[in-house]
């Protein structure tokens, strides 16, 4: 199955990076049939009806199917420093199934710039790869301090600690979970505070000590399971 995205599921064109995916790449043609996920659980049928220079025309020939979701699953992270690591990780994320991931800016954090476009194009790619229907929601980097202001609709709140002796078990409860992960220097005594008077719980993610784009990894895996 060739799955491309759009965020409009009623569209009549594929453009711009879809549409030299599907036309360039794969040498799709007029008549062929294609597949459409507006990341949102929904997956359309699809015709190429013409193809232009820098567009396809395409008709909606039915929905095949929407899955939901039982259970969400959100990574909190503090933002890292390379970009390049920050898109692996989002790539990374997206394949298991995360459904939100919201970037924090904390005391020993080391970057406070991301580049978001990148971020939704790799996010685009890792779901048509692994045959996603669901594209998680980005949030927009936020202090630490006013990330905590936010009420989270979730049952289960983790915070990974260097420090905990507490490992973070698969979550096989199915409800909603977060899991924040924290810099490279760890999170500031202070900070971990404001996080437990939050009703946060300190977990570890096991005896090795594991790059922070690693450990959302990790974490959101067990969330996932």
């Amino acid at each position: 199955m060739q799955l491309f995205y759009t965020s409009n599921p009623n569209a009549t064109i594929l453009e711009a990076d879809e549409f030299f995916h599907c036309t360039k790449v794969l040498r799709n043609r007029e008549k062929d049939i294609i597949y459409l996920t507006d990341g949102k659980g929904n997956l359309y049928e699809s015709e190429i009806l013409k193809i232009k220079k820098n567009q396809c025309d395409i008709r909606s020939i039915k929905k095949i199917k929407t899955l939901k979701k039982n259970k969400k699953n959100h990574v909190v992270i503090s933002v890292i420093k390379s970009q390049n690591r920050l898109e692996w990780m989002v790539e990374k994320l997206t394949e298991i199934g995360i459904d939100e991931i919201t970037f924090i800016s904390t005391k020993h954090s080391e970057r406070s710039n991301i580049n978001y476009k990148r971020i939704d194009k790799k996010i685009i790619s890792a779901l048509k790869q692994c045959k996603s229907l669901f594209k998680p929601k980005i949030n927009k980097l936020i202090s630490v301090n006013d990330f905590l202001k936010y009420d989270f609709e979730t049952s289960n709140k983790y915070i990974a600690d260097l420090s905990s002796k507490i490992e973070m078990k698969k979550n096989k409860n199915h409800i909603n979970s977060l899991i924040v992960i924290g810099p490279e220097g760890d999170f500031s005594k202070e900070e971990l505070e404001d996080f437990k008077k939050r009703g946060y719980q300190k977990i570890s993610l096991g005896n090795q000590v594991l790059r922070s784009e690693t450990a959302a990894i990790v974490g959101g895996y067990l969330l996932m399971s």
